[in-house]
């Protein structure tokens, strides 16, 4: 082992220490997290420095919940109501983006209809798929 010397004639040791892997259980997921515990001694103290190592698979992808998910909004917003004249969501805005593509190089206007339709039908999918991944994530997780 080699001594480095700093100003002052101080020692510091050059003694390089790996990383020590620890698991421990949370009680909130239950799930085990991966933490790495690094002890660093300087000039007699210790250190401790902890940090939790974030899971790689997150999301946990479901491809079926993105088909059914997507199906589960586009089926139910093609379905006519009295508030859009009669048309229904998904229609009234393919109907709005294809007046909108005869007129192409002039987009559409901020006050047009065109993006309070594609903001409504937008969230509608997401909320759709994230409630689809909730549902199926709790499922297979066992909350319900």
């Amino acid at each position: 082992m080699m001594a480095v010397r700093g100003m002052c004639s101080s020692g510091l040791q050059a003694r390089a220490t790996a990383p020590r892997r620890a698991a421990a259980k949370t009680s909130f997921m239950g799930s085990q997290i991966r933490s790495a515990r690094l002890v660093a001694k300087a000039s007699g103290a210790s250190r401790t420095v902890t940090s939790a190592a974030f899971e790689r698979e997150w999301l946990k992808k479901e491809p079926l919940v993105l088909v059914l998910g997507f199906l589960g909004w586009t089926i139910p917003s093609a379905i006519p109501v009295s508030a859009l004249g009669g048309q229904s969501l998904f229609g009234a805005l393919n109907g709005r983006i294809a007046e909108l593509l005869g007129q192409f190089p002039t987009g559409p206007t901020l006050s047009d209809d065109f993006w309070l339709l594609m903001v409504t039908w937008h969230v509608g999918l997401f909320v759709t798929l994230t409630l689809g991944q909730v549902g199926v994530q709790g499922k297979r997780q066992g909350y319900w």
